[in-house]
């Protein structure tokens, strides 16, 4: 547990979660011009927008599990090395079915990939560092996100942008083949997935965690693609300052991603921080939109996002430290607070958020609020974990 080679592994982890993000959200910004080049429909980018919440929605759960049967180290390469292939073959699709088939085999790559870090730093890292080491892996997610959509409109053309993004992929899957290792202490003792999926759907604390996720990734998402749209229908603001203040508070959450999980680590108290964060965050976003808009806005974006974003690292640094998980089983039970959370991200958004914002923005806001506070509400029940300071 002590080699210092857990930092090289986690570095790894870093940039292939980066890439698969990368992949993802350098979509959006591309959308005007596969309109016009491929000829596609609003509801096709929809589809292709959503394409690989969904892969990772139907698949986290036996991606989890498999990595509990066969390690974190081939798991993962199998992940990044499928994403690399389909994101970089999306440059050559000649119509909507294959580009979209290949963008829902990103989000498939991922589900390989997201649900087994827990398992890599619960076998790599001591007890004290398992905060820190998740808010590091889950800031690459923010960072891809924001990388993608601000840099995706860059490049010569859309088939380059694929093309380009899949090669740096490939490059993320070639220096973990020559780096990654097994854990210390011998190599991967492989579980039954039955067993695996046993304990993972067995676990109370399993189940809060997975709804926390859900609710987590349903606001967070209605938050940041609603409050765009809103603040140029209601505010008369223009597209990219728009697109700017939603990136803040994703800027906000990794900057959360690292501030809150390693003083969870230092005090032992992740409920503590998880129900902080939980009840900060909801009134702050959702006074983001009810104030005058204005310099006050973007402060209480990013503040709100800043407490927003402890809660992803910790709720996936729990499995390992569950009792009845413990590293061995957290592959899968990852994958189904994963497959929780991207159901949330699919539910919340279409059949909640857009509906009440149709009616008008102050109810859709105020609900949004309201979804980040009921997060406490799964966290209360969550077991103790973590090592408290002797007094």
């Amino acid at each position: 547990m002590g080699s210092s080679y857990r930092w090289v592994i986690l570095g790894l982890a870093w940039l292939v979660i980066f890439f698969v993000n990368y992949s993802w959200y350098v979509l959006p910004p591309l959308e005007q011009e596969l309109s016009s080049s491929l000829g596609l429909s609003t509801g096709q980018l929809y589809l292709l927008l959503t394409a690989p919440t969904l892969a990772a929605a139907l698949a986290s759960l036996p991606g989890g599990a498999v990595g509990d049967r066969l390690g974190v180290r081939r798991t993962v390469l199998m992940g990044v090395v499928m994403g690399s292939l389909a994101g970089g073959l999306r440059c050559l699709s000649p119509s909507f079915l294959p580009l979209w088939l290949l963008t829902f085999l990103v989000g498939a790559s991922m589900a390989l990939v997201v649900p087994n870090l827990p398992k890599l730093v619960g076998e790599w890292f001591p007890e004290g560092e398992t905060g820190a080491a998740s808010g590091i892996y889950v800031s690459s997610m923010g960072l891809g996100i924001s990388a993608g959509l601000s840099t995706g409109a860059l490049f010569p053309s859309w088939r380059w942008a694929f093309l380009l993004t899949g090669l740096g992929m490939f490059l993320s899957a070639l220096l973990w083949l020559l780096l990654a290792r097994e854990p210390p202490g011998g190599g991967h003792k492989g579980v039954p997935l039955r067993e695996s999926l046993s304990h993972a759907v067995r676990s109370r604390n399993v189940w809060l965690l997975a709804a926390a996720q859900f609710l987590f990734l349903g606001g967070f998402i209605s938050y940041t693609g609603g409050l765009t749209h809103a603040v140029q229908e209601v505010f008369g603001v223009g597209a990219e300052e728009a697109g700017a203040l939603s990136a803040l508070a994703v800027v906000g959450m990794v900057v959360g991603n690292l501030l809150w999980p390693p003083l969870a680590d230092r005090t032992g108290r992740f409920r503590g921080f998880l129900l902080l964060c939980a009840l900060t965050s909801g009134p702050l976003l959702s006074l983001a939109w009810f104030s005058a808009y204005g310099p006050l806005t973007w402060i209480l974006v990013f503040v709100g996002g800043v407490m927003a974003g402890g809660m992803p690292p910790l709720l996936l640094a729990y499995p390992p430290l569950l009792p009845e998980v413990g590293p061995r089983y957290s592959g899968g039970a990852s994958g189904l607070i994963l497959t929780s959370g991207n159901l949330g991200g699919i539910t919340v958004t279409l059949t909640l958020f857009h509906p009440l914002s149709e009616r008008g923005y102050d109810p859709a806001f105020l609900f949004l609020g309201a979804v980040f506070c009921l997060i406490a509400l799964f966290s209360l029940p969550l077991a103790r974990v973590g090592k408290r300071p002797r007094s």
